[in-house]
């Protein structure tokens, strides 16, 4: 190598650096958009989560709910045929 051809040389492997250190930093850029693109699809899935857990929660409480109903009304109706049929059983011994 002559020292002319130093600079030369020089020059062509900064241009080299230049190019693979903007590429480096498009991909650095590409990388950190899709790290924020995960961070907030964990961030909305957590959430949804939680609101399915409350969702969950608060149809447990209505069946719940209806059961115990549905289990008071049966004993009413059970009552209310049980009086119904000692007034049948009146009616009929008293004729």
């Amino acid at each position: 190598m002559t020292t002319s051809s130093i600079p030369v040389t020089l020059f062509i492997i900064g241009i080299v650096v230049a190019i693979i250190g903007y590429f480096l930093r498009i991909a650095h850029a590409d990388l950190k958009k899709v790290v924020d693109g995960q961070s907030k699809i964990i961030e909305d899935q957590g959430k949804l989560k939680g609101k399915i857990e409350l969702v969950e929660q608060e149809s447990r409480l209505k069946y719940q709910a209806l059961m115990e109903q549905t289990q008071l009304e049966i004993q009413n109706l059970a009552r209310n045929v049980s009086d119904l049929s000692l007034a049948v059983r009146e009616l009929i011994i008293n004729r």
